[in-house]
């Protein structure tokens, strides 16, 4: 039996109306009317060097960008623990690192050595680039970084609004993508 036309059509209207409404676009639900396009400026690397520090805390004082990244296991993020202390309203977030970019300057793990050995390179540091991370990372070993990271933020009084990927390391595979929000939801 073949229903009427205008049966499909009260079919269709009756689905469309228990659907859920699209949802409201981020600008939307910061109070912007629909359409409007936002610029966020952010400064990331935060931690790695006292001038990076420096800049950045002066950006955001001034208003030239609203929020910003912090590398835990690099030198400086102790200068930046202080700021985030002294600035409690900051916005940072933390650029969990898994990658030590420059050829003389380098920085390792948060979590013991012996616990995340598919993280470090020969040297006992992290990789200069992101191809020996997607090469041996296990996720397990990632998720115990990303936490130890976090913990030591949270110990030197950072108190994280948001976590992002130095390098796009954490961005390159399915697994560790997995393990980054995995590891992002439980903090």
């Amino acid at each position: 039996m073949q229903l009427p036309l205008w049966s499909s059509s009260l079919v269709m209207l009756l689905v469309a109306s228990i659907l859920p409404a699209q949802p409201r676009s981020i600008a939307e639900r910061l109070g912007y009317p629909a359409g409007t396009k936002l610029l966020i400026l952010h400064g990331d690397d935060l931690g790695a060097a006292h001038s990076i520090n420096v800049a950045t805390f002066e950006a955001l004082d001034k208003g030239a960008i609203t929020s910003a990244s912090i590398m835990v296991p690099t030198p400086w993020v102790t200068e930046v623990a202080a700021y985030a202390k002294a600035h409690p309203n900051a916005d940072l977030g933390l650029h969990l690192t898994l990658t030590a970019e420059w050829e003389t300057y380098k920085w390792g793990s948060v979590a013991p050595s012996d616990k995340v050995p598919t993280l470090l390179d020969s040297a006992g540091v992290f990789p200069s680039d992101v191809p020996p991370v997607v090469a041996r990372a296990q996720p397990a070993d990632v998720e115990r970084e990303r936490t130890a990271q976090i913990e030591r933020a949270r110990m030197l009084g950072i108190r994280p609004t948001h976590v992002d990927s130095h390098m796009g390391a954490l961005f390159t595979t399915k697994e560790l993508i997995g393990a980054y929000i995995k590891v992002a939801q439980a903090h």
